[in-house]
C-alpha cells in the first residue's frame, strides 16, 4: 500500500473495530461510575449545604437582633435554630419569608451531629465555643475566635 493510499484511508474516518473498542470502554466506565452517583450521596451533599447555610443564618440573626441564637441538633435527627438552649415552643427562629419554625430534618441515611452542645452565637456573632457539625461524612467547622463557618 502506498503512502497516498494510507493517507486517503485515514481521512475517511474510523474503522468499525475502533468504534467498537471505544463503545466497549465507555460501557465499562459507565458500569463502574454510575453506582457512585447514588441518591444518598446526593442528599448528603445537599443537606450539608443546607446545614451550613442554617448555621450562617443563625449567626446573622444573632447580629441583626443583638441576641443569643442557639444551634441545636434534635432527635430525628434535625437541625433547629432557637433563642433558648432548650429550644421549646415559642423560642424557635422563623424561616426566611415564613412564619414556620426553622428546622432542617436530615434525609434518611444521613447522620447529623454536633461537637459542642449547646452551641450559640451572641449578639456580636461570636460563637460560644468552637464547634464541628457533622453531616454524614462531611463536617462544618465554626472557628471559636472569629465565628467563621466553613
Amino acid at each position: 500500500m502506498s503512502a497516498t493510499q494510507t493517507l486517503r484511508r485515514r481521512m475517511l474516518g474510523f474503522t468499525t473495530a475502533e468504534l467498537v473498542i471505544v463503545l466497549v470502554i465507555a460501557g465499562i466506565l459507565a458500569a463502574i461510575m454510575i453506582p457512585n452517583f447514588n441518591q444518598t450521596a446526593i442528599n448528603a451533599t445537599w443537606y450539608h449545604e443546607q446545614v451550613r447555610a442554617g448555621v450562617r443564618y443563625a449567626q446573622r440573626v444573632a447580629v441583626a437582633q443583638r441576641r443569643q441564637v442557639f444551634v441545636v441538633v434534635e432527635a430525628g435527627p434535625q437541625l433547629a435554630l432557637c433563642y433558648a438552649a432548650a429550644c421549646g415552643v415559642g423560642t424557635r427562629l422563623s424561616q426566611v419569608g415564613s412564619s414556620s419554625s426553622f428546622q432542617l430534618p436530615a434525609p434518611s441515611g444521613v447522620a447529623l451531629g454536633i461537637s459542642a452542645s449547646p452551641f450559640s452565637f451572641n449578639g456580636l456573632g461570636q460563637p460560644s465555643s468552637g464547634a464541628t457539625v457533622t453531616v454524614g461524612p462531611r463536617t462544618i467547622v465554626i472557628t471559636a475566635e472569629t465565628g467563621y463557618v466553613r
